[in-house]
């Protein structure tokens, strides 16, 4: 007798999956077998065995996430005493520079300061400042200062001046230095935990759809139903069943062997 449309047509799909499984099974099983026990299979293996391989899966995905994550964030507490340091370096050398520019113009004139290169503002970026006061303390070696002090007690003494500078600025250069390198390796833990979220987006879902799939096909579909991969979740979006006390890093149970 035939079959009605309805039964025929999810005997078709049946017989979709039923075929992916004889004609490909034997293909795919060394793969999940090396993703789901990578120490080789236990002999006797059970489902739950099988469950436990999945948690397991899922488990080191998400604890690979977690690291990333926390390798980063430590990565960007690190930096911030090399960016302190470098606002501390810029404030003082323009401190210096405009100190200098001051004695210069009221103890010699404008003139003065601006045959040392001290006529300008002084710059604030950082890689500005470093450039303008090469340029100064290159003045202050080379150019000879014989004109009068308006106060003896104020006179200055260009090389020492260019030493005090050369220091200030070096200070700076290193702590410019310390921050790109600090930017680097923070560019390189964002990629790994750019790297960890994409695996987890792709492993999470896989995961979850299998153990939702066997828990409804041994009848619990509550249980199926509460770790189904909704849309939110697959977007990184917790559900209300998700908890905070959920958001620990996970346990694996026992490996299998």
């Amino acid at each position: 007798m035939k079959a009605s449309r309805m039964v025929a047509d999810r005997v078709a799909i049946s017989n979709t999956v039923l075929a992916a499984v004889d004609n490909h099974g034997p293909k795919v099983a060394p793969a999940l077998d090396a993703l789901l026990f990578p120490n080789g299979v236990p002999p006797n293996l059970n489902m739950a065995g099988v469950l436990t391989a999945i948690h397991q899966y899922l488990a080191k995905t998400t604890t690979t996430l977690v690291d990333a994550d926390t390798a980063h964030a430590i990565e960007l507490q690190d930096d911030d005493p090399y960016r302190k340091q470098r606002e501390e370096s810029i404030t003082d050398l323009r401190a210096y520079l405009i100190s200098l520019r001051a004695t210069l113009t009221s103890n010699y004139g404008a003139a003065i300061a601006s045959a040392y290169g001290c006529s300008a503002a002084i710059p604030e970026d950082a890689h500005t400042l470093v450039r303008f006061a090469t340029n100064v303390e290159e003045l202050l070696r080379t150019r000879p200062l014989t004109e009068t002090p308006k106060k003896k007690s104020l006179t200055i003494d260009p090389s020492a001046a260019a030493d005090d500078l050369k220091e200030a600025r070096e200070t700076l250069e290193t702590a410019l230095g310390n921050v790109e390198r600090e930017k680097r390796e923070s560019q390189l833990t964002q990629v790994a935990k750019n790297n960890a979220m994409a695996v987890w987006g792709t492993a999470y879902p896989r995961a979850a759809d299998c153990i939702a799939a066997l828990f409804a096909l041994a009848g619990q579909e509550e249980l199926a139903n509460a770790v189904k991969p909704t849309a939110r979740r697959r977007a990184g979006l917790t559900e209300a069943e998700d908890t905070p006390d959920a958001a620990t890093p996970p346990a694996n149970p026992p490996t299998n062997t």
